[in-house]
């Protein structure tokens, strides 16, 4: 029987450091880690590694339900695959654990109830989101949506020396900066050093 640990953060200025530390001295032997924004469980790799990893008999922990899934839908899909290999699943913070071929109703109450609190949190954030978004375009005659531009500060530079002579997989391993942030440094520094 193996123990795998799963941290997962929303943005990438986030740190999954106190996700690990609570895995690890719960025993995780093997943490996957990821930096994800979205909601779905589609595009999330190491959730993917970890589904593909784990064996009857294992156990998955994670902190929080929220770190696992943020749809009550996923979160059981999620839940239900796992217990179907025969792997426990464990959150810690919330003390619940889902064994295979154990039917609990109060498990299951809980796990439904603390689920739709993470889907309704995500839904009040998006409403906020869309709100703020609508107060500024009206009152702030400056205002632009989407992402302010970049400063390539001195970590985005050492990341973009670093490229000239290693992959961008080695670069994301070596940095923690995700590929996707990499590409767009490696574009906006071409572009300040043309005319």
């Amino acid at each position: 029987m193996a123990i795998f640990g799963y941290t997962r953060v929303s943005t990438s200025n986030q740190d999954y450091q106190t996700q690990i530390q609570k895995l690890e001295n719960a025993g995780a032997e093997r943490i996957f880690s990821e930096k994800y924004t979205g909601t779905k469980k589609e595009g999330r790799r190491e959730l993917e590694n970890l589904q593909d990893t784990v064996k009857k008999g294992d156990q998955v922990l994670v902190t929080k339900i929220d770190r696992l899934a943020r749809s009550i839908v996923d979160l059981n899909s999620i839940v239900s695959s796992l217990n179907d290999k025969g792997v426990t699943v464990t959150f810690l913070d919330n003390s619940l654990t889902f064994e295979p071929n154990k039917k609990d109703s109060m498990h299951t109450l809980m796990m439904n109830m603390l689920g739709s609190f993470a889907q309704f949190e995500r839904d009040l954030i998006v409403t906020r989101t869309q709100e703020g978004k609508q107060w500024h375009k009206a009152n702030n005659k400056n205002y632009r949506e989407g992402r302010p531009k970049r400063v390539l500060n001195d970590r985005y530079k050492h990341a973009l020396e670093l490229m000239k002579t290693h992959s961008m997989r080695e670069v994301v391993k070596m940095t923690d900066i995700s590929l996707s942030t990499l590409k767009r440094i490696k574009k906006q520094a071409r572009e300040e050093e043309q005319p």
